[in-house]
């Protein structure tokens, strides 16, 4: 017994000792900022209940850089892979507040004694959409879309009535927070379910690349099969390799968008969920110098994310786009001059050009390779109708 109090107390004076010596910056108003990779802003209320206020990176390659800005004050760190930092924020010079940023620790199946490899068959749809077939909680048939552009598993309100609560309960976001997930022979268990509003035409949900963190997967569009890996296959010489660049949520490579004989290499979020070609984003237009004006006008239009939000837009051809020693030409395009859908700069590579490429996506060194497959040369659905 003594020996526990004494544990306790050491315990106890470590907390305070630590808190005493903790990083503390101050603030006037509970409502800051919180800057990620230097571009993505989260808006963040301080909260002194909570001991500590925990900010969660995105996963982090080599090392993160995260800034937390009050009216007043601010502080930046780097943080490496499962890595912590504890600070204190004064509120009104009378509330501490403990917060602590955190970074996830980086998965790596290649480590693990036995080596897997399993396949996912697909259905690419009409839609350029990547759609399996899952079984959820062991016991309902379910269509979810693959989509690099998220995270996590995703049903629409609809089916969450149908499959989880049939008898119209009032249901949290905790009595959807246990759920298991069947893919091919993979499976997911005690996962969170997001609501959403809509999905893709024919799909229950969708769920994102997170799925397959600490993996290899091979999207392989000339047999419609996505193939699971614990360790990296042999990459031949045709592949042209991408380096991830890691922001929050997403992943996004850089690929050189030419007009009028000059390449730009320009950041593209890698989104097999969006359904078309491109979306350019037109601050990164005007930065590199690229008038909206130069490329051919095809028509305007508008377009709805996953809240069911219109977008205005206007579709053009942008004349060329190289993936290494590869490229494409004429590509319809949509300019959002509208927001940050992503809530940063980037364009978007949509699933009409990612399928005209066999993909190796490598999620342990975070590489991206990509071949010419079947679809490369097909005619654009857009130039289609017009």
């Amino acid at each position: 017994m003594k020996i526990f109090y004494s544990l306790a107390f050491i315990f106890t004076f470590s907390i305070i000792f630590a808190q005493k010596n903790a990083t503390t910056i101050y603030s006037n108003t509970p409502n800051v900022k919180i800057i990620e990779s230097k571009e993505i802003i989260t808006d963040w209320t301080l909260n002194p209940k909570l001991k500590p206020d925990v900010y969660t990176t995105g996963k982090v390659s080599k090392y993160k850089e995260v800034k937390l800005v009050t009216d007043i004050d601010s502080i930046e760190v780097k943080l490496k892979p499962n890595q912590k930092f504890d600070f204190i924020i004064l509120l009104n010079k009378k509330d501490s507040c403990f917060t602590r940023f955190e970074s996830p620790k980086n998965v790596d199946f290649s480590k693990t004694k036995t080596t897997f490899r399993q396949t996912i068959p697909f259905h690419l749809t009409e839609f350029n959409n990547i759609s399996v077939n899952a079984v959820l909680n062991k016991k309902d048939s379910i269509k979810l879309m693959f989509d690099t552009g998220s995270v996590d598993f995703y049903l629409t309100k609809e089916a969450i009535k149908k499959y989880l609560n049939p008898n119209g309960l009032k249901l949290t976001m905790k009595d959807i927070s246990d759920n298991n997930f069947e893919i091919s022979n993979l499976n997911w268990k005690h996962q969170q379910i997001y609501p959403i509003e809509t999905t893709v035409q024919g799909n229950d949900g969708m769920f994102g690349w997170n799925a397959f963190d600490g993996k290899i997967l091979e999207i392989d569009y000339d047999k419609n099969i996505m193939i699971v890996y614990s360790k990296l296959p042999k990459i031949g010489k045709e592949f042209e390799k991408f380096p991830m660049e890691l922001m929050k949520e997403h992943f996004c490579i850089s690929v050189d968008l030419e007009n009028n004989g000059k390449k730009n290499k320009t950041r593209f979020l890698f989104d097999s969920g969006y359904q078309r070609a491109i979306m350019l984003d037109n601050d990164i237009l005007n930065e590199n110098n690229l008038k909206v004006g130069e490329f051919k006008l095809i028509k305007e239009t508008k377009m709805y994310n996953s809240q069911n939000e219109e977008i205005p837009l206007k579709s053009v051809l942008l004349p060329k786009l190289y993936f290494g020693k590869y490229f494409l030409e004429n590509i319809p395009s949509q300019i959002n001059s509208y927001n940050k859908s992503a809530g940063y700069k980037t364009n978007f590579l949509g699933n009409e050009v990612l399928k005209r490429f066999n993909a190796i996506i490598d999620f342990q060194k975070n590489v991206v390779y990509l071949k010419p497959n079947k679809h490369f040369y097909e005619e654009y659905a857009e130039m289609k109708k017009n």
